[in-house]
């Protein structure tokens, strides 16, 4: 098994270890192997989906609890985006298994 094909299936499986780090020191040292750079950047961007939607998720709730006086509004809002943002979270990890996995058992 090659270095590069190791390299490139740790990128994605990072998301169980060491989620958006791990791909992008790959990313910013692997300039020289495009294979492996290209791949780094993917699993780093894949790995940020999580991070960001969840960040502006919150965001949104906490901006709809200050701005309306409706409470049950803020809550109902809460808990449907929550239960989305941990349906696409959940999501992108299984795709995230599923191509490191993919490249370790392709020959």
């Amino acid at each position: 098994m090659s270095q590069n094909k190791i390299v490139n299936a740790l990128s994605y499986l990072s998301i169980v270890f060491a989620p958006f780090i791990f791909p992008f020191i790959v990313w910013v040292v692997t300039s020289h192997y495009p294979d492996m750079h290209e791949t780094a950047r993917r699993a780093f961007i894949l790995h940020l989906i999580p991070l960001v939607l969840t960040i502006l998720t919150f965001m949104v709730i906490g901006i709809t609890g200050l701005t309306t006086k409706d409470s049950q509004v803020t809550g109902i809002m809460f808990i449907i985006l929550v239960v989305l943002v941990a349906l696409v979270d959940f999501a992108v990890f299984v795709y995230n298994l599923y191509l490191g996995i993919k490249i370790l058992i392709a020959d």
